[in-house]
């Protein structure tokens, strides 16, 4: 901490509400204020922190950065920050490239956990922990994404999702400095039913369950419970091939999601 803040996120300890949502992207910050009341910049340095509330309720919204390593370094400032509670609700609405011919640019995709290819989360928690989403988390989102109209097996699909640390070297295997090898990766992703590839998603598991651990070993009550939310940007191709999509669904489905979640 540096004068009573945290270093990279700006904020004291406390300051943050118990929803929080961690998009990688400022911009993805500013398109959340938009449908949020009474919001209040906490921090517009490195990262963009922001409190406000939906439909009566606080939230913050804080990007991560892309990629595992900036948002492990987010994320853990952002659990030391939360005001105490028994819970606490983090989500990440991203974007992500499909794996599945049939998972489409402009689909959401609801994770149920992360396969790791990426060399941060497990020096959190272990190289073969386990990656799952919270199932409280899984289900508000599934609900939020229904009554917005989305429709299971249609535009909305549910299931474990891929963390990466490269993008270009990973979803384009020719950019890569072992093509055959990457292009074996994303043959074995796509034939075990892996939905979608992003950045950040695993280290948020890992740390949360890190935490899990910690409290649960000093006998606190306190829970961090974790999920992700994706919009589709490009289709499974075998390169990297950006669709022009409206992320405002995206951003609706977490914020009606987290604020539907338990009281804390």
């Amino acid at each position: 901490m540096l004068g009573g803040k945290f270093h990279h996120i700006g904020v004291v300890e406390g300051e943050l509400p118990n929803r929080v949502l961690l998009p990688g992207s400022r911009a993805r910050v500013k398109l959340i204020m938009r449908y949020l009341k009474s919001v209040k910049t906490l921090s517009d340095e490195r990262q963009l922190v922001v409190v406000g509330r939906y439909k009566g309720k606080r939230v913050g919204v804080i990007d991560t950065g892309m990629g595992p390593s900036s948002a492990a370094i987010i994320i853990r400032e952002v659990i030391e920050a939360v005001q105490p509670s028994d819970r606490m609700y983090l989500i990440r609405p991203g974007t992500s490239g499909s794996l599945q011919d049939w998972v489409s640019p402009g689909d959401l995709v609801v994770s149920t956990g992360a396969l790791a290819q990426e060399n941060v989360s497990s020096k959190i928690i272990g190289p073969r922990y386990p990656l799952f989403c919270d199932h409280e988390v899984i289900y508000a989102l599934i609900r939020a994404a229904e009554q917005m109209g989305y429709e299971l097996g249609g535009n909305l699909h549910v299931g474990v999702t891929h963390t990466k640390d490269a993008l270009y070297e990973v979803e384009d295997p020719q950019l890569s400095a072992s093509p055959t090898l990457f292009k074996e990766n994303l043959r074995y992703l796509n034939e075990a039913g892996v939905l979608c590839t992003e950045m950040e998603l695993s280290v948020l598991i890992a740390l949360a369950a890190r935490y899990n651990a910690n409290w649960m070993k000093a006998k606190l009550k306190r829970r961090v419970k974790v999920g992700g939310v994706f919009l589709v940007l490009s289709p499974f191709s075998g390169g990297v091939e950006f669709k022009e999509v409206e992320e405002h669904d995206l951003v609706k489905v977490a914020l009606e999601g987290i604020t539907s979640l338990k009281p804390v």
